[in-house]
């Protein structure tokens, strides 16, 4: 680079700096913006991809044992943390090494009530339809109305075929039927929660809770154990 080069960004960057030392908070950020507006939205996506990239080879390492939604729920504790219950207690009670992943989603909400359906409620609703088909989740803890939703297409296993006669003796006073639209069977699709409970135990509300394993689930030896863990089987 020449002399007369070096002057000339030197002289650049100093007429910029004078420029936003004379202008208000405000006029700097548009300043900022309107001239800066490209570097900036590439060193963000820049940043966006490095991180994603790096996200998904960490992950990659490590094989998923368990991936639970839970759904509609709000955190109602400061203390009491739905990781702690079923990442670091039931991986203990299981056994389950720490490099095997356990994966637990509870900021996703869904609504069928069409009077309350936005693009959000439609874009959450896609990417659960999207996990189920790819066989990408194992359990689901919802309200009844989102249960009823994939139950009457079949969504989720039947309780009598996963769990052992004295298992589902056990439960069968807190199973939830559902009847599947196709066949017109009625089959024991859930196992409802007691809500006070689980929240004390996850620090997570949700109305009316209902464990149900998806029918595709690639985990089912997994999910039947956090059964076991969350019902005392």
């Amino acid at each position: 680079m020449t002399p007369y080069e070096d002057k000339t960004i030197k002289d650049t960057m100093r007429e910029e700096r004078r420029k936003l030392k004379d202008m208000n908070g405000k006029d700097k950020l548009w300043y900022i913006w309107e001239y800066y507006k490209i570097p900036i939205i590439s060193v963000v996506v820049a940043i966006f991809l490095i991180f994603s990239i790096g996200s998904a080879v960490y992950n990659n390492r490590f094989e998923t044992a368990l991936n639970c939604v839970i759904l509609n729920s709000q955190l109602t504790s400061q203390t009491t943390s739905p990781d702690d219950y079923f990442d670091k207690d039931f991986r203990s009670y299981i056994n389950l090494p720490e490099d095997t992943k356990i994966e637990v989603n509870y900021s996703m909400s869904l609504s069928f009530d069409e009077s309350a359906m936005s693009d959000f409620t439609y874009a959450e609703l896609a990417k659960l339809s999207a996990m189920i088909t790819s066989k990408e989740l194992d359990v689901m803890i919802a309200r009844k109305d989102s249960i009823d939703h994939f139950g009457k297409m079949e969504g989720y296993m039947d309780l009598k075929k996963l769990l052992s006669p004295q298992e589902y003796e056990k439960v069968k006073d807190k199973l939830y039927f559902v009847t599947a639209q196709e066949t017109g069977e009625k089959m024991a699709v859930g196992i409802e929660i007691d809500k006070e409970d689980f929240e004390k135990k996850t620090g997570l509300l949700v109305d009316g809770p209902i464990l149900s394993v998806m029918v595709n689930s690639t985990h089912t030896d997994t999910a039947l154990g956090l059964i076991r863990y969350m019902f005392g089987l």
